[in-house]
């Protein structure tokens, strides 16, 4: 037997001897290949669902960890990617395909791992030279933002992995060799309209997207400016790349020309958008002066300060309609916003983008001229509902739920968050009566006010908020804190419904390089979460659990009966997806803020993948330790065991008529659910050391 197969023998036989409960506890209550998830959010529709019931509700708690999967540390990258400076860890979700799962680490290195042993079957660097590629490029390698990778996919068209390069440049992995299969390089040499070095890292990349019907690649070239003083961001494009001469075929751009006066650039796509459920064409006409000389004063070209951030999520594609959906970052500088009038399009705005001629169809911006970063991070989801049509469904960091025409932009439904969470005793009414009112709550930007959109500095200091100001919710991650779930099969939406406050200042100008357009920061005394299922038909909450000890970044998983949750306190727990009953618990010893993925091994039993331990507070991904990759699936010997079991917790479980409590069982073995953290995590370095030392050698 070989040494590798002794070491994952032991780490199995150590997590069921030592860890009963996180193995055997007792129970508590596409568009691509159903066996495979091919994207960040498993399919191209970014739907989070699997349609495989292998792990289902009456073998749930049949659930033990396979094997697990030491990442290595940044120590071990190139060396150019040592200069780079990037963070240690993976923070992208797993891929699955062909009984093999696939991981990317934030200094670039790529693994292709059996999914049936948890054996490496090779790994990938990606290299380039810094200095050639800064002599090359208008690109500042090492000013990257908090450099994590927030996803990467396979490509079955090419068999391979895609993932985006530092330096403006995507490439791809064989999956069966770990081979380079192809890399589409200085995609920012000589874009119309730039003046600004890019600055791009991992921080920016998500997914490539992919248009099999057009043969085109679609990527996107990002700005970097949020709260820290620098002058000139590169500017912000959707491109379109051909799949066989890498040629780019079509640019959209969300940012004006630099140095060009552009009066016009508001009104130039104005009848195909909306300001929330604003049509923009109705701005135009009672107040066009709003939209004139967007992020500059009048006949100046656009401020030096402005810029439109990273498309954070899933770059979402119907092959049917030729339509690209999507997201672009925060309007850059936040929380003053004194130099950058107008509404600051086309930032924090969501869009639909038709391949076939590179023109946006429609957009949709929730904040005109958003002062709190109120971004609409994260993927969006297209869904064909049976009652409403194709829509595109999104969540916003203020807590705006979008249900939108995915033909038009139009809105079907607008919910808002805030009150749901006050009536359910989540937050105090603060959070929902505004600054006038004698509360907290942010103040919606109106497009039709002047003085929104032309004069207005910052929040604080102005009639909205005090100063410092006081402000829910805090924008951080955002109330839905992640990517959502969606079941085609029954039509609802699962999402999260995170609490989060903010005490913030803007400092005025004059600045210098580093400095701050906002200073503060979030509250870490009040932060909770609500798990929510909703008809997506009515938008009506069908039931919520609630959370209270912190926030949550994992994305849900969703199955014809479960939804599986990985959470920040070490647990993966499974909900009953009608009922919200949790059915059982596994507890793995240490925080999940990756999405959790599943698809099946090459003997077709479903696995469930999931990172452990990335670091971070306030449910955010803070990538300070290497990491762990575990494998878990049903117990073959659960039948066997002899178990003692006791009630240790109540959960409530509640819907719009009744609150449910549900009984909660866990197997007794060790102490405390800490002693089973403690030990997890100390099986877990120990195991890890020796594999890695093995797998050196």
């Amino acid at each position: 037997m070989s040494n590798l197969k002794i070491i994952s023998v032991l780490a199995i036989l150590a997590f069921s001897t030592i860890m009963p409960a996180m193995v055997f506890a007792a129970p508590q209550g596409d568009q691509t290949s159903a066996a495979d998830w091919h994207y960040v959010n498993k399919d191209s529709w970014a739907q989070n669902y699997s349609p495989i019931t292998s792990i289902n509700t009456d073998n749930v708690g049949e659930m033990e960890v396979k094997w697990i999967f030491p990442i290595e540390g940044v120590n071990e990258a190139p060396a150019a990617m040592e200069l780079i400076a990037t963070n240690q860890g993976t923070t992208t979700p797993p891929v699955v395909a062909n009984g093999n799962v696939f991981i990317t680490t934030n200094w670039m290195r790529t693994y292709g791992i059996d999914g049936e042993t948890g054996k490496m079957l090779w790994s990938h660097d990606y290299e380039i030279d810094v200095n050639a590629t800064q002599d090359r490029l208008p690109i500042i390698v090492r000013d990257a933002l908090n450099r994590h990778l927030h996803g990467f996919r396979y490509w079955e068209g090419g068999n391979s992995l895609l993932i985006s390069g530092q330096a403006c440049d995507f490439y791809g992995v064989d999956a069966d060799t770990g081979e380079q299969s192809f890399w589409v390089q200085d995609l920012c040499l000589s874009v119309p309209g730039n003046l600004y070095d890019y600055k791009q890292g991992t921080s920016n990349q998500a997914s490539i997207g992919t248009y099999e019907a057009g043969r085109q690649f679609i990527f996107i070239l990002p700005g970097r400016m949020h709260s820290t003083v620098f002058e000139g961001d590169a500017r912000h494009a959707t491109l379109g790349i051909d799949m066989d001469t890498h040629a780019t075929v079509w640019r959209v751009f969300s940012y004006p020309p630099h140095g060009v006066l552009s009066k016009d650039w508001a009104l130039q796509e104005c009848d195909t958008g909306f300001f929330r459920d604003i049509p923009c064409s109705t701005v135009a006409a009672q107040a066009p002066e709003n939209l004139e000389w967007d992020w500059s004063r009048p006949n100046e070209a656009p401020d030096i300060y402005g810029g439109v951030t990273a498309n954070w999520g899933q770059l979402v594609v119907d092959e049917d309609t030729g339509l690209m959906y999507t997201q672009t970052g925060n309007q850059g500088p936040y929380t003053y916003i004194g130099t950058t009038p107008g509404p600051r399009l086309y930032g924090s705005t969501l869009m639909a983008i038709d391949m076939d001629t590179g023109q946006r169809t429609w957009w949709s911006q929730p904040m005109p001229r958003d002062p709190y970063d109120y971004d609409c991070n994260w993927s969006g989801i297209l869904a064909d509902h049976p009652d409403l049509g194709k829509i595109y469904m999104k969540g916003c960091k203020e807590g705006l739920l979008h249900i939108l025409d995915a033909a038009t932009g139009a809105p079907i439904h607008l919910i808002d968050l805030i009150p749901e969470q006050v009536a359910w005793g989540q937050v105090s009414d603060l959070a929902e009566r505004t600054h006038e009112e004698g509360g907290i709550r942010y103040h919606t930007m109106d497009p039709l006010s002047f003085y929104d959109m032309r004069e207005m500095e910052a929040p604080d200091g102005s009639p909205y908020c005090g100063d410092p100001c006081h402000a829910y919710p805090y924008w951080y991650n955002g109330m839905f804190g992640t990517d959502m779930s969606y079941d085609p099969e029954t039509g609802v939406l699962f999402h999260y419904s995170g609490s989060l406050q903010t005490i913030f200042t803007s400092p005025r100008p004059p600045y210098e390089p580093g400095d701050r357009f906002s200073q503060g920061g979030g509250r870490a005394d009040n932060n909770n979460v609500s798990i929510v299922a909703r008809n997506v038909a009515s938008g009506e909450v069908l039931w919520h659990w609630f959370f209270e000890y912190n926030l949550q970044r994992s994305a849900m998983i969703v199955t014809p009966e479960l939804l599986y949750v990985g959470f920040i306190d070490g647990f993966i727990r499974f909900f009953d997806t009608t009922s919200g009953e949790v059915l059982h618990e596994l507890n793995v010893g240490s925080d999940i803020k990756v999405g959790m993925t599943t698809g099946q091994d090459s003997n077709g039993d479903q696995k469930i993948f999931a990172v452990l331990g990335v670091g971070g507070s306030l449910g955010a991904i803070g990538p300070t330790t290497p990491g762990t990759l575990i494998s878990v699936g049903l117990s073959e010997r659960a039948s066997q065991a002899i178990t003692v079991t006791q009630t240790s917790t109540s959960v409530s479980t509640s819907t719009i008529a009744t609150t449910n409590t549900v009984s909660v069982t866990e197997e007794v073995g060790v102490s405390s659910t800490v002693t089973y953290a403690a030990i997890a995590v100390a099986v877990i370095a120990v195991i890890a050391a020796v594999v890695l030392t093995q797998r050196k050698s």
